[in-house]
């Protein structure tokens, strides 16, 4: 029955000691890339960079107590961020009061929706769900967050709004006040991450550019010529609080947390499959829906907003489309 409730007693019970080293090398080189991750997500969702932190701590620890994969890394990701900032923030203002406690009441919102579908065993209904829904709703969204963040790689203002069209309008009004070193700094990043991409690199090249980048801004003062930096980050722990509810806010967010349990659990649950084939032991879809459930309402209560599986683990790194091509040999009812 313990191990029911608790799927973490499942893979501790057959632990084995020398592979401790491998997972503390994974581990820590997954703590490192959350860092900037983290805060990157948090900005991209409309939120103070530390609460991307926050997101990548107490979440991703009730996940691996509850939840049934033994790889995934739960934390802020960059489609659900988008979500997050499209649906909130046609109600308040982004980094507003108001906006945050709408934010944690959402995570809270998908939390409780995911938590009891897991114990009412509704997992099955992933197997409703189309693939290609999910693959072109993933492919729309990534091509959303690129041109969110033309802004930040050419240094110019942000063009605000939510739609594609209304992104590029404004980028090509801002051209004229690109700032030259912030895009140096941007495009060398980008050509660097994939040529040791491209080259096969087993070390982390992102971890190598955000190394550098920190580095070089730091001896240069980069930030004297108009490079934006994050500043000051909170030290410490998250408060722990319930967030402000009344039926008004959670009927306007009712829908947007839908649309995140949906595809975020979709695609969440996809790889840890993938991967569960991979390494040999099987996913219980109920399982992960309290998993992620109980992930996203620690997340609610510790300021922060929801989290999903962060790819940057082990160095599984596949394709959405392709872990699900890998899935229809071994897709098993839940």
């Amino acid at each position: 029955m313990r191990r029911i409730i608790f799927p973490v007693l499942e893979w501790l019970r057959d632990y084995r000691i020398g592979t401790l080293r491998n997972d503390l090398s994974a581990g820590l080189i997954v703590a490192v890339m959350l860092i900037p991750q983290g805060m990157a997500y948090a900005m991209l969702a409309g939120l103070p960079p530390v609460m991307g932190l926050y997101a990548s701590t107490l979440p991703l620890i009730v996940y691996a107590i509850f939840g049934s994969s033994r790889q995934l890394a739960v934390g802020p990701v960059a489609m659900i961020s988008l979500l997050v900032f499209a649906g909130v923030s046609r109600l308040a203002e982004p980094a507003s009061e108001q906006y945050l406690g709408l934010v944690f009441l959402l995570a809270l919102i998908v939390g409780i929706l995911q938590f009891a579908m897991g114990l009412l065993r509704a997992g099955v209904l992933i197997n409703f769900l189309s693939g290609a829904v999910i693959s072109g709703f993933t492919s729309a969204a990534a091509i959303i967050i690129i041109l969110s963040q033309i802004n930040q790689l050419f240094g110019i203002d942000s063009a605000g709004g939510h739609s594609a069209s209304h992104l590029i309008m404004g980028i090509s009004r801002q051209m004229g006040n690109i700032n030259m070193v912030t895009m140096a700094i941007g495009l060398t990043s980008v050509a660097l991450i994939g040529f040791l991409k491209m080259k096969g690199s087993r070390f982390p090249a992102p971890l190598l550019v955000v190394g550098a980048s920190i580095a070089a801004t730091w001896l240069f003062h980069l930030d004297r010529f108009g490079v934006a930096i994050v500043g000051h980050v909170p030290h410490g722990f998250p408060s722990f609080s319930i967030p402000p509810m009344d039926m008004e806010s959670f009927r306007a967010l009712l829908p947007v947390s839908l649309t995140i349990l949906l595809v975020g659990y979709m695609e969440s649950y996809s790889i840890a499959k993938w991967v569960a084939v991979r390494e040999k032991y099987k996913i219980d879809a109920n399982r992960e829906l309290v998993g992620l459930g109980l992930a996203n309402i620690a997340a609610s209560l510790s300021s922060s907003y929801p989290a999903w599986t962060n790819r940057h683990w082990q160095g599984y790194s596949s394709p959405f489309i392709q872990q699900r091509k890998a899935l229809t040999r071994d897709w098993a009812s839940p």
